[in-house]
C-alpha cells in the first residue's frame, strides 16, 4: 500500500481533536476528506492488489458503525418515515470504517501523536469555557467554537482532560520531559476548572469512569497496592462529589427540580424538561417497540402528548429531542435502535477492555484512553444528546478508530505480487 494514502488519512484524523471544540466545520471536512483518500486507497488496492485486503480485521468495528444506518434502513421499510439529515448524520459513522482500514497501515509512531491533539482540544476547551463564561454566561458557548451547548462543550472539554492524563502514562514523548508533564498536568486542572465554571452537571459523571479506568490499566501491581490506590481513588471521589454537591448551585437546584416536578407546581424547570422528556420517549417505544416512531416524528409525537397532558407546552415548544441519546434511539427506532447506539459504545469499549491486559504499555495505555472515552460517551449520552447536530459524529467515529488502530497489534503483512513472475 502506498505510504502518500496512508499518511495522508493519518494526519488528517490526527486534527480531528484539535478541532473537536474549535470548529464546526472542521471535523466534517477531515471526514469526508479521509474517508475520500481511505476509499481510494481501498479502490486502487482491489486493482494493483499490493495486499491483501483481509476485511475481516475490522471486525467489530464493522457491527458498532454500521448498526445505526442498518437501524435506519429497517425503520424506513417499516414506516416509511426517513430524514435525509438523519441518513447523512448515520452515514458519517460508517464513513469512519474505511478510515480505520487505512489507520491499520499506519505506524503506531504516528498515531501516538493523537496526544498532543487532544491536549489541544483539552487546552482551547478550557480557554473558550473560561474566557466565554467570565464574560458573558454559560448560555453563550453556543456562540463561539464549535457552537454546542454548554453541556456538551463542558463534557467534551473535561473528556479530553482526563484522556491527557492518561496519555501521562505514556512517559515523556519529547526531550523536555518535565516541561510535557508540566503542561499536561496544567490542561487536565484548566479542564476541571473550566468545567467547574461552565456549572455543568453531567460532566462529572467521567470522574467515576476515570478512576474505574485508571485501576483497571495497573499491571505488576500487588494487589495489596492496588488495594490501596482503590481506596485512595474511592476517597478522593467521595470528597470531590461533596465538594460538587455543596458548593455548586445547580446541584443542589436537582433536589428542588424533583420537588417541583413532584408535585406538579413547576414541571418546567431544567430537570424538569428532562424528566418529561424522558418519560414522552418511553410512551413513544411503547408505541411502537420494534422498529420505533422514526426520529422525525418526535416533535410531532410531543403535541400528542401535550393534549393528553402528558407534556407542557414550554416542551413542545423548545425541544425536538429527548436530551438522551438512547432514549432518542430507542423512541425513534425501537429496541433496534437501542441496540445499535449501545453497540457503538460497548462493542469498542469491550475491544479496548481486553487490550488492556497486553504488556506493550503503549497498547495498554492507548487502551485506557479509548475506554475512557467510549464509556464517558456513553455516559453523557443519558443526560445530553452527545450526537444532536452532525458535526459531533466525526469526532467520536474517528478518535474511536484513531484509538482502536493505535491500540492494534500490527501483524507482518505479507504482500502480493502486483503480476505473476516470470522463470
Amino acid at each position: 500500500m502506498p505510504q502518500l494514502y496512508v499518511s495522508l488519512a493519518t494526519w488528517l484524523v490526527l486534527l480531528v481533536p484539535a478541532l473537536a471544540l474549535t470548529s464546526p466545520v472542521g471535523g466534517p471536512a477531515v471526514l469526508y476528506l479521509s474517508a475520500l483518500t481511505a476509499l481510494t486507497a481501498l479502490a486502487v488496492n482491489a486493482i494493483k492488489r499490493y495486499e491483501p485486503m483481509n476485511l475481516r480485521e475490522l471486525s467489530p468495528i464493522f457491527i458498532a458503525l454500521l448498526s445505526p444506518l442498518a437501524c435506519m434502513f429497517i425503520t424506513f421499510g417499516a414506516t416509511g418515515v426517513m430524514s435525509s439529515s438523519e441518513f447523512e448524520k448515520l452515514m458519517r459513522f460508517a464513513l469512519a470504517l474505511p478510515v480505520l482500514w487505512l489507520l491499520l497501515r499506519a505506524p503506531v509512531r504516528w498515531l501516538k501523536h493523537v496526544q498532543w491533539t487532544i491536549l489541544v482540544g483539552a487546552l482551547a476547551g478550557a480557554g473558550i469555557l473560561i474566557v466565554v463564561t467570565a464574560m458573558f454566561d454559560r448560555n453563550a458557548v453556543v456562540q463561539v467554537g464549535a457552537r454546542y451547548n454548554a453541556v456538551a462543550f463542558a463534557n467534551m472539554t473535561l473528556l479530553f482532560g482526563g484522556m491527557t492524563l492518561l496519555s501521562l502514562g505514556w512517559g515523556p514523548s519529547t526531550r523536555w520531559p518535565r516541561l510535557e508533564t508540566a503542561v499536561k498536568v496544567l490542561a487536565v486542572v484548566l479542564t476541571v476548572y473550566a468545567t467547574w465554571q461552565s456549572e455543568t452537571r453531567s460532566s462529572w459523571m467521567m470522574l467515576p469512569i476515570l478512576g474505574v479506568v485508571f485501576l483497571l490499566g495497573l499491571r505488576n501491581w500487588r494487589r495489596r497496592h492496588k488495594v490501596y490506590c482503590a481506596l485512595a481513588i474511592s476517597l478522593t471521589l467521595v470528597v470531590s462529589a461533596a465538594a460538587i454537591w455543596t458548593f455548586s448551585s445547580r446541584m443542589q437546584q436537582i433536589t428542588y427540580d424533583v420537588q417541583g416536578f413532584a408535585t406538579s407546581s413547576n414541571r418546567d424547570t431544567s430537570f424538569g424538561i428532562r424528566l418529561q422528556l424522558w418519560h414522552a420517549s418511553i410512551l413513544m417505544f411503547e408505541k411502537s417497540p420494534i422498529v420505533g416512531i422514526g426520529p422525525s416524528k418526535f416533535r410531532e409525537e410531543l403535541r400528542v402528548l401535550q393534549g393528553q397532558g402528558i407534556v407542557t407546552q414550554e416542551v413542545v415548544d423548545g425541544f425536538g429531542e429527548p436530551h438522551n441519546d438512547l432514549l432518542a434511539a430507542l423512541a425513534g427506532y425501537g429496541i433496534l435502535g437501542l441496540f445499535s447506539i449501545l453497540a457503538l459504545y460497548l462493542v469498542p469499549a469491550a475491544v479496548f477492555f481486553r487490550r488492556l491486559a497486553s504488556d506493550d504499555r503503549v497498547i495498554r495505555v492507548g487502551a485506557q484512553m479509548g475506554l475512557l472515552f467510549c464509556l464517558s460517551y456513553c455516559a453523557f449520552s443519558l443526560t445530553e444528546m452527545m450526537f444532536r447536530n452532525m458535526r459531533s459524529v466525526p469526532t467520536y467515529g474517528l478518535i474511536m478508530v484513531t484509538l482502536i488502530a493505535l491500540t492494534t497489534v500490527r501483524p507482518a503483512r505479507k504482500v502480493l505480487p502486483s503480476s505473476p513472475s516470470v522463470a
